[in-house]
């Protein structure tokens, strides 16, 4: 008997794993990175937002107007104190023709829905400048809800 050195064709060839492997090791940092830290910077991100259009569909004080041209501006992050907590703030702009005192008091006395369910009233802060509108004066709402739990937000620490 004489042995050959072919292979049968029957035979499938066994393909090499090691790209599979290499592929895998190379994608497990990018996913985990994404678990870790994306997703909950994408949870406060959607909080933020709820919190956004709930300050927008705010009621109005009479003679205000939302300022056109400029959009609710929001921001979640360390925003006080030192760290390891995250704050959520909201900023709107608006145009009015009622007194600083007047929409101020209007404002404290809201009742906004916070990030979680606490009640928040807002800080006005009035351009000393005239609006490009007559008889306006452009003024800042702002809603700041603070020191929640950051989880794995790295924004917050």
């Amino acid at each position: 008997m004489v042995l050959t050195g072919t292979v049968p064709k029957s035979l499938p060839e066994q393909r090499s794993r090691w790209p599979f492997f290499v592929c895998l090791a190379l994608l497990a940092p990018v996913v985990a990175y994404v678990l870790v830290f994306k997703v909950p910077e994408w949870r406060n991100d959607e909080k933020l937002a709820r919190l956004e259009e709930r300050v927008s569909m705010f009621p109005l004080p009479p003679d205000t107007e939302h300022d056109i041209g400029t959009t609710i501006q929001g921001t979640v992050g360390l925003q006080s104190g030192n760290s390891n907590h995250c704050d959520y703030l909201v900023r709107m702009p608006v145009l009015t023709k009622l007194p600083d005192a007047e929409i101020a008091r209007y404002y404290e006395s809201a009742a906004v829905e916070g990030v979680e369910g606490r009640e928040l009233s807002g800080t006005v802060y009035v351009n000393p400048s005239r609006s490009w509108k007559d008889d306006y004066k452009s003024v800042i709402v702002q809603f700041f809800d603070g020191f929640h739990d950051p989880g794995l937000d790295m924004r917050c620490h």
